[in-house]
């Protein structure tokens, strides 16, 4: 069986988008709508995929949150929304001190511990993945064992893996060439299948409201959750001096 997991963090003020409510013109609340847009579309991408959805996220004490703030209960409010069956989406709780170790603990658990046949590591800040993207990512992991979707910067929002490998340092920048190291000196064979864009950034926004107003318009597959956002908040993909930039109209 496949399992999707969706690394997570509950869609709070300041633990989500701290890069993009300083330096774009959203501010807090609208940082965390957006958010919780973007982890709805994965979330229903990853329900369409054949396999299970895991919810993966870090408790309270990592994230400095307040007693009464829940991240299970506040990622349950959002994904249960999204998604046809709720009951059957699991939520499990991170373990690990780095990105990596978070994601390597889960991946080696569920392949080695739950012998799981593959496992979709999936950012809840790529809008842009389909079912089509991950049936294809779950088509090439029958012949090599390790399939990432780089991004721009090297980075890795979407990765796949049916046998395990050597996690410490397999996320350092480019995230991309390091677990494709880690790959190799495991003697794994590693793929590709088409760039999704992480958003981190004010340009990685610009871009990817660009890229789903252009695919809603061609009558092509978009993320309808990320769309709805930019159309009722007003933010577009606008030429800068060096690229894209944010730009937020008066959406009244």
């Amino acid at each position: 069986m496949t399992t999707l997991v969706v690394l997570a963090d509950p869609p709070v003020e300041g633990v989500v988008g701290r890069s993009l409510a300083e330096t774009t013109p959203l501010d807090a609340e609208e940082v965390v709508s957006l958010y919780e847009a973007m982890l709805s579309d994965v979330a229903q991408a990853a329900e369409a995929a054949s396999g299970q959805l895991l919810v993966n996220y870090r408790p309270r004490d990592h994230l400095d949150l307040n007693a009464d703030v829940s991240p299970k209960r506040r990622l349950e409010s959002v994904v249960a929304e999204a998604v046809d069956d709720p009951e059957a989406v699991r939520y499990e709780v991170q373990v690990g001190s780095s990105h990596a170790a978070r994601v390597g603990n889960t991946v080696t658990h569920l392949l080695e511990g739950e012998e799981e046949g593959s496992v979709h590591v999936i950012e809840p800040t790529v809008p842009l993945v389909t079912r089509q993207g991950i049936d294809s990512t779950s088509m090439k992991l029958r012949r090599s064992p390790v399939v990432l979707s780089p991004g721009p910067g090297g980075r890795v929002g979407y990765a796949g893996f049916s046998e395990p490998i050597d996690f410490d340092g397999a996320y350092e920048p480019p995230a991309v060439t390091s677990l494709v190291e880690a790959a190799r000196a495991a003697d794994l064979d590693a793929d590709f299948v088409p760039s999704l864009q992480p958003v981190e950034t004010a340009a990685d926004l610009a871009s990817v409201v660009s890229v789903v107003r252009a695919r809603a318009r061609a009558d092509r597959i978009y993320p309808s959750e990320t769309y709805e956002w930019a159309e009722t908040n007003g933010v577009y993909g606008v030429k800068g001096e060096g690229g894209l930039d944010v730009e937020k109209t008066d959406s009244d």
